[in-house]
């Protein structure tokens, strides 16, 4: 999911961490707000409650139980938040605006919370209510109190308030995280967009900084700068094994020419004999060396001669070349071509790297008791040509190193060959611009050789 996608993004882990811990840290803060202001009202209201409870303490002490009464009357008729109750020895009320005396037990500092019910309009509704309790020495009982329904109001509008806020952030710090996380993507994914195309390219090219954020253009910058290094490295070994090639072919070609020369001069059959063998694996020698020249020619040359050409009359010409072939090694021969498939190639070039291809899977199919060799020609948006075969096949952590120079892998040492025919189809196929791609036939390989249409 793309969600996943952005959010596993660095900066986007990074805002969420700094999420969380805004929401911890907003939960500690509101945590203590709440209990200073819980406190800071009940102390208001307890000590209203106290106040209130010392001076009708006093007026009884001072003026009697029917001052008290008549005061008690008094206060409850013009004050709705006070509660008034008195009581004498037996609970039988006295005076006051609460009916009955609470069975609840009083706290170490003598306030006891209870229910109780009032009445707006017609309806009778439950408040809760904390009073002080205080029994004269005559079995006189008083309770002064005050109804706290606003103070559970005020703690339940707080707590509403701090969910809320902890839902509200983390919907916040998700949706930033999600715009952080798809901004910081979109920006890496455009410079692992130019790194593609740049690898996909054979390492040519350079990273447009003009479309890389600022952010990441030192990022570009020093990878340019190692692409540079790399194609210089490259260019030095591609130069250094053709120079090579070049320098050892005119020795060998010379080397060559005297054993010619020598084996028609030397009439001793067993001398004779050695010197063809001689001749032999210098052909060899120069034919690897012609092919390291062809390589190193067509990745360094820039003009290949591409026309337009019918890519199916290609490989038509290339199968009736290799009828006969297959039908000396017992391998069924099939196609199936679009003949109306035009690209920009050379068609001497591809020629031979389809030629080279079927020569290898010639090679590791002719052991094989039913052999068989299909050749595709696809026209569709773009042209694929498929070689596949019921040879040995490759290992899937081998398919790309087949490409490289004198590659042989370990299983096919003893077949004949020398590790370069299909880095010639590689360098060939280079110049056209096209992929080639190997696949399991399972048993056998696909060669499929993907070209861009003209």
């Amino acid at each position: 999911m793309k969600i996943l996608k952005y959010l596993n993004a660095l900066t986007a882990k990074t805002f969420i961490i700094f999420s969380i811990f805004s929401i911890i840290i907003f939960i500690i803060v509101s945590l203590l707000i709440y209990n200073f202001t819980l406190k800071v009202i009940v102390n208001e209201n307890n000590r209203v409650i106290s106040i209130e409870h010392s001076f009708l303490k006093n007026t009884y002490k001072n003026y009697g139980l029917n001052r008290l009464v008549n005061v008690i009357k008094l206060r409850a008729q013009n004050q709705n938040a006070a509660i008034y109750l008195i009581t004498d020895i037996y609970k039988n009320k006295l005076s006051g605006n609460l009916n009955q005396w609470p069975e609840d037990f009083p706290d170490k500092q003598g306030y006891v919370t209870f229910s109780i019910s009032r009445t707006l309009g017609s309806e009778i509704i439950t408040h809760t209510a904390r009073a002080k309790l205080f029994e004269f020495r005559d079995g006189t009982r008083l309770l002064v109190g005050r109804d706290i329904q606003p103070e559970i109001l005020i703690s339940k509008a707080l707590i509403n308030l701090m969910i809320f806020m902890v839902i509200f952030i983390t919907v916040f710090g998700f949706i930033i995280s999600l715009l952080f996380g798809r901004y910081s993507l979109n920006k890496i994914n455009i410079l692992n967009r130019e790194i593609q195309n740049i690898t996909d390219n054979d390492l040519k090219g350079k990273i447009k900084s003009n479309k890389i954020n600022k952010e990441y253009r030192q990022i570009a910058y020093n990878v340019n700068r190692m692409l540079t290094r790399i194609e210089e490295l490259i260019e030095n070994s591609k130069n250094i094994s053709g120079n090579i090639a070049h320098d050892l072919k005119k020795p060998l070609t010379l080397m060559k020419n005297n054993l010619e020369t020598a084996s028609i001069n030397i009439k001793n059959l067993k001398a004779k004999k050695h010197i063809s063998l001689a001749i032999e694996e210098t052909n060899k020698l120069i034919k690897i060396f012609t092919e390291i020249l062809n390589i190193a020619s067509f990745e360094s040359e820039k003009n290949h001669d591409l026309k337009k050409i019918n890519i199916g009359e290609i490989i038509n010409k290339v199968y009736s070349l290799y009828e006969p072939v297959m039908e000396e090694n017992n391998i069924t021969f099939s196609k199936s071509i679009d003949t109306n498939s035009y690209i920009s190639g050379n068609r001497t070039l591809l020629t031979q790297a389809f030629i080279n291809i079927l020569d290898n899977s010639i090679k590791y199919t002719k052991n094989k008791k039913n052999k068989n060799i299909i050749l595709q020609c696809i026209n569709n948006h773009k042209i694929i040509i498929k070689i596949m075969d019921n040879g040995d096949g490759i290992e899937q952590k081998n398919h790309s190193k087949v490409f490289d120079r004198f590659v042989r892998l370990e299983k096919h040492r003893n077949t004949k060959g020398n590790g370069l025919g299909l880095s010639l189809v590689k360098a060939i196929l280079k110049i056209h611009k096209a992929n080639i791609k190997l696949e399991d036939n399972k048993p056998g390989l696909i060669f499929n050789i993907i070209f861009n249409k003209y």
